[in-house]
């Protein structure tokens, strides 16, 4: 599937030094008189790629006078992935944060597979407008088909359920973030600890005191009496 989203005819291109600080690329640095070429546009989608294409003129070999052919300055192909940070739009087009009509372009060599940024920007203020809208048009195409595929994966799953319930797959794979709590008992028995006796003989299964002797002997412990004895005399 090959679709064109935006055509301009004037574009300059720059080469541009590394940035200086993480706030970002500052198009005051480019020296905007001077680009390195003038060249035109063109962002085309070509499956779920975006690719900008930079095309410049040479003249035509074994053509008459002034004759010109178009051809392929620099290219960037974009690949955005809505699910992974890094493949995020921003990590091949970088809008500078002093001007709203300039952008740093990441491009690839084909031949070496080398990478590197040059800055490219517009005349007109409204094309700068145009190539973000069609930016943000590449990337809602892509959340679309996203959300879609999604939900074609959901609907599949819930009419196999109805199909075959007692066979139908479950699915048990988490999401990002989610997380299993699993309790796990212990096997060894916990004792029960017993209550703390509350009568007045203090902790349960222990005798009582024996009770304090008497400072004077009892009748049944004296001598016995001349009476008990009496048969005996002589």
């Amino acid at each position: 599937m090959e679709q064109r989203l935006l055509k301009v005819d004037e574009l300059f291109v720059y080469r541009i030094p590394p940035m200086k600080s993480a706030e970002g690329h500052r198009a005051e640095l480019w020296d905007l008189s001077k680009p390195l070429s003038t060249c035109s546009l063109l962002v085309v989608r070509r499956d779920d790629s975006l690719c900008i294409d930079i095309m410049a003129e040479r003249p035509k070999p074994n053509a008459p006078s002034g004759a010109k052919e178009s051809y392929l300055f620099a290219q960037s192909n974009a690949k955005v992935d809505l699910s992974k940070p890094g493949n995020q739009l921003e990590r091949w087009v970088v809008p500078v944060v002093d001007s709203s009509r300039y952008f740093a372009l990441r491009i690839r060599d084909p031949n070496s597979g080398r990478e590197a940024f040059i800055g490219i920007g517009f005349r007109e203020r409204l094309d700068a407008t145009n190539f973000r809208m069609s930016m943000e048009d590449y990337v809602n195409s892509i959340r679309k088909y996203e959300e879609s595929e999604e939900d074609k994966t959901l609907k599949e799953s819930e009419e196999e359920r109805e199909a075959d319930p007692l066979n139908a797959k479950s699915h048990f794979t988490l999401k990002e973030g989610e997380k299993i709590h699993i309790n796990i008992k212990s096997s060894k028995p916990r004792t029960k600890r017993q209550p703390m006796s509350s009568s007045g003989t203090g902790l349960t299964g222990l005798r009582p005191p024996p009770p304090p002797a008497s400072a004077t002997p009892s009748t049944s412990d004296a001598a016995p009496s001349d009476d008990e004895w009496g048969d005996f005399e002589g």
